[in-house]
This record gives C-alpha cells, sequence and structure tokens, in this order.
C-alpha cells in the first residue's frame, strides 16, 4: 500500500493605478540579513515574512478552487491570499490571490518574472511603463499571461463576483543572487526590448515550433490546440508558449487520454503542474529507487509540483483526458547549460502491475 501525498472608464482606471493607497512594494523593504551557513538569502527572507503573511507550504494543494485564504491587507484592501513555498525550492515560487467584487490589487512592479493564471472570475490589469499610458489587458477563467519585467501593473476585479488567480514567479532566485530586496522592488531600470507599451503586445501570437508559439496572452488555455509527442507516451498532446521575452519561466500544456500514462523522466527545473481537467495521480521517487515512490493523488483544481529531480510519472485511470499546466524554471537551466533531464522508457514491473490493479478494479 503506497501512502498517498498530499472592468470603468480608461481615466478612472488610469487614476486609480496612479492613486492606489497601498503599494504592494511593502511587501519587502527591509535588506535581507547576511547569509549564514545553513540559510540561503530566500529562506532568510521566507523566515521574517512568515508571521506577518498568509503562507502554505507543502508539495500539494488539493483544490486551488476551494483552498481557505487568509487576508492579505499588503496585496490591496479586501485581498486575501497564500503565498506558496512549494518543495525545496529555490528558484520559483508561487501565490494565490482573490480579489472581492470592485477589489483592486495592490499597483506593484518588480525585478522578477511572473506568470499569471485566472483561476477564477474575470477582470483587467493595466501594465505600465514608466512615463507612458497604461495598456489595458481584459482576462476571464482560464486566461493565461506573463507580466513584463519591471513593468509596473494592478489587478482589478469589475465584476460582481470574485477572482482567484495563480501567480508563479522567480523571486526566490532573484533575491539568492542578489540577497537585497529593495533591489527586486525598487529598481528604476526599463527593459523596453521585452516591454515597450505598443497596443499589440497581448494581441501578436507567431509559431516557433511544432507546439510552441511566441504569445503573451492566452485568452483560454481549456480551448488551446495541443499537439501529438508520442515520446512522453502514447496519446500524449503537448503545446507551450514563450512569453514576456522570459528568460527563466517557462509554460508548457500537456493533456493524455483516458486510461493512459506517461512515460516517467526526472528534470533539474522546477515545476509548478495545475490540473485543468481529469482526475488521476502521480507517482514521484528520487533517484533510482522507485521502491520509495510516493504517490500524489490529485483531481480537477489540484495543484503539485515534484521535488527536484525527482523521477515522475502522471497516469490517468478515468474516463475523461486529463489536461494540466507546468508552470516551470526550465528556462532558467536551459540558459545556463544546466537543464538536466532523462526519462525511462520501460516502467519498472511494480509500477506496471500496480497500474492494472488501478485500472481493473
Amino acid at each position: 500500500m503506497i501512502p498517498s501525498l498530499f472592468r470603468g472608464t480608461l481615466i478612472l482606471s488610469v487614476l486609480a493605478f496612479a492613486t492606489s493607497a497601498i503599494i504592494a512594494d511593502e511587501l519587502s523593504v527591509d535588506i535581507v540579513p547576511p547569509a549564514t551557513a545553513f540559510d540561503t538569502p530566500y529562506e532568510q527572507w521566507l523566515a521574517r515574512i512568515k508571521p506577518e503573511t498568509p503562507f502554505f507550504e507543502g508539495i500539494l494543494i488539493e483544490d486551488i478552487h476551494s483552498i481557505p485564504l487568509k487576508p492579505w491587507p499588503k496585496m490591496g484592501h479586501g485581498v486575501q491570499g497564500l503565498y506558496l513555498r512549494f518543495a525545496d525550492y529555490q528558484v520559483t515560487d508561487g501565490r494565490i490571490l482573490e480579489l472581492p467584487p470592485g477589489g483592486v490589487m495592490a499597483s506593484q512592479r518588480h525585478l522578477f518574472e511572473m506568470d499569471v493564471y485566472i483561476v477564477d472570475g474575470s477582470g483587467y490589469s493595466l501594465i505600465q511603463q514608466e512615463g507612458s499610458l497604461p495598456l489595458r489587458l481584459e482576462w476571464k477563467k482560464g486566461s493565461l499571461f506573463s507580466i513584463p519585467l519591471n513593468v509596473r501593473y494592478q489587478h482589478f476585479n469589475d465584476s460582481d463576483n470574485v477572482v482567484r488567480l495563480l501567480a508563479v514567479t522567480s523571486f526566490p532566485l532573484v533575491i539568492n543572487v542578489f540577497n537585497n530586496v529593495r533591489f527586486a522592488f525598487k529598481n528604476p531600470y526599463q527593459f523596453t526590448d521585452r516591454f515597450n507599451g505598443g497596443p499589440e503586445y497581448f494581441a501578436s501570437q507567431q509559431r516557433v515550433g511544432l507546439w510552441r508559439t511566441q504569445t503573451n496572452f492566452v485568452e483560454n488555455v481549456m480551448t488551446w490546440k495541443t499537439h501529438s509527442n508520442p515520446a512522453r507516451g502514447k496519446g500524449n498532446q503537448t503545446a507551450s508558449w514563450d512569453m514576456a521575452g522570459n528568460k527563466i519561466l517557462y509554460l508548457h500544456l500537456s493533456e493524455f487520454l483516458p486510461l493512459s500514462y506517461k512515460k516517467a523522466h526526472r528534470h533539474s527545473n522546477e515545476a509548478f503542474i495545475l490540473v485543468l481537467s481529469g482526475v488521476g495521480y502521480s507517482l514521484i521517487w528520487p533517484g533510482d529507487k522507485p521502491g520509495l515512490r510516493r504517490r500524489v493523488d490529485w483531481n480537477l483544481g489540484s495543484l503539485f509540483v515534484i521535488p527536484n529531480y525527482w523521477y515522475h510519472q502522471h497516469f490517468n485511470p478515468g474516463s475523461e483526458p486529463v489536461r494540466y499546466l507546468a508552470l516551470q524554471s526550465r528556462q532558467l537551466h536551459k540558459n545556463l547549460g544546466l537543464h538536466f533531464r532523462d526519462q525511462l522508457e520501460k516502467d519498472a514491473p511494480e509500477i506496471k502491475s500496480e497500474w492494472q490493479r488501478e485500472i481493473n478494479h
């Protein structure tokens, strides 16, 4: 028995954007203390903010739609949320944020990359290069986009329902490298090569590979077309996106058929996995020790991660396709020549027999 783990006119919008009473830069205004031999700068920062920040630590959230959130005043009046520290990750982190009807998130900018997925609700964001007019991006449930690096932005809920979103960022890497939070949140440099404020920014799409698209906005990931990728398993379908000129974060979509599973593999990059449809489970294990495997059961709305460089294998014993979104640090590892991965072409006998019992019970 394997244990189970874990909208409003533009003028008013501009005024709201420019005069927001709360600036989320307050999240972290002090210089991080010098590192010790035991704690990374990121871990020291975590210890300091934990007492006043709604916090989740683990490897699995069973349902991102319904997990209870807590007030997070520094993110905006009436905003609730959770800061996500998953596994032993030192490159990426996450946060779940919920805006009440008519709610406004605190204005912020930062020198780390951020991908945003709209879990529930609809609204818009104002995204502004300093000295230019803001660009308005309207989104809804299932939308996916990336905040341009170090550009000021603010999310608005102009509906009668709550908005809940998931953001994955590269903040841990930035703080581990520079060991200075002011540098991350107060840096004036403008990356105009990544974002020039043009109206076409969120409308352009360009295929750059069989299943890879360069774009800065996906209106609905559930209707995005995937393409065959049998190398990852029979019936496997894949899509991926290059967004906002990111050099750390990478976005990838996968879908596989009922009564099927993907080949076991591992990789050096970190990955947040959000289940968009279907029910199933994953087996994860360290190194060449499948006997130490742990089972992670998941369903629609589950968010989980794989510990660094652990093998993992995803199984769909259900009656509908499984589709999931992976938010990864793959670009960083690839650009540094540190993207190590391998795949097992044959299943361990005990894993194969376990699968047969699962689908025949």
